[in-house]
């Protein structure tokens, strides 16, 4: 089921979350890295008890994370949300940021930084959500779909938002039935397009749908949709973009 998704029902819901956004002083402190290279992790914790614990990958980059330029930096309003909810983060870096492939060499990196992230938080046994970005959410997408195969904590569920395609040369699993998936593209992305997000859903047609949606996100005059829309952190970005990975957690705490 293919569905336009809209930001003005959502801006109420994600008010009374807590949100906005950028207003919010930054408070948790990040953790780490962890690890070695590309395999390192960075780690945010809430104050209280862990209720989930999200995974999230960044997109691609280009030259490596410095004081100035934090990779974890570009996500940081949406990551204190999370964590204000009662999530673990863990942040993987699986790139070095030079002279970096877009193979299974990129997998095998994400992968070896959360099984260092999920020892570090000691393996809680609360449920798992996988969200990624651009070339993230197709690191996302194989993680929720090779979790086994990986032997890592199964996600409950996945959030692709404004994917590239499946990563040439990695095996993807069938997905399984009880993962709750939600893709996104935007009206103006330029970057990704749909073609990325069309091959994953391609992948999911095979499934019952009630839990698996693909989800335009539309422009509006206070945001416009293009391939940077998930990085900002508005009312309206909030809304397009953090409300609905709220509800996907919300989902697997029920």
């Amino acid at each position: 089921m293919i569905r336009a998704f809209g930001t003005a029902g959502l801006v109420l819901f994600v008010l009374a979350l807590g949100v906005p956004a950028s207003a919010r002083p930054i408070q948790t402190a990040v953790q780490g890295p962890f690890g070695n290279g590309a395999d390192q992790v960075w780690l945010l914790k809430p104050r209280g008890r862990i209720r989930n614990v999200v995974v999230f990958g960044h997109g691609w980059k280009n030259a490596p994370p410095s004081a100035t330029h934090p990779w974890i930096g570009q996500f940081r309003p949406w990551l204190e949300h999370l964590v204000r909810q009662g999530n673990a983060v863990l942040f993987p870096r699986y790139q070095l940021g030079t002279g970096d492939s877009q193979g299974p060499a990129r997998a095998t990196a994400y992968r070896k930084g959360l099984e260092t992230g999920f020892a570090r938080l000691g393996a809680p046994h609360v449920p798992v959500i996988v969200v990624g970005y651009s070339f993230g959410a197709s690191l996302a997408y194989a993680y929720a779909a090779n979790a086994h195969r990986w032997r890592l904590p199964q996600p409950s569920a996945l959030d692709c938002v404004f994917p590239a395609g499946p990563i040439a040369e990695l095996p993807l699993a069938q997905m399984p039935d009880a993962v709750r998936v939600l893709i996104q593209i935007g009206d103006r992305d330029t970057e990704a397009g749909a073609s990325g997000a069309n091959e994953f859903w391609k992948l999911l047609r095979s499934h019952p749908d009630a839990h698996k949606r693909y989800d335009i996100v539309r422009s509006t005059p206070t945001l416009i949709a293009d391939h940077a829309a998930p990085k900002r952190s508005s009312t309206a970005a909030a809304s397009a973009f953090w409300a609905p990975l709220d509800a996907l957690i919300a989902a697997t705490r029920r």
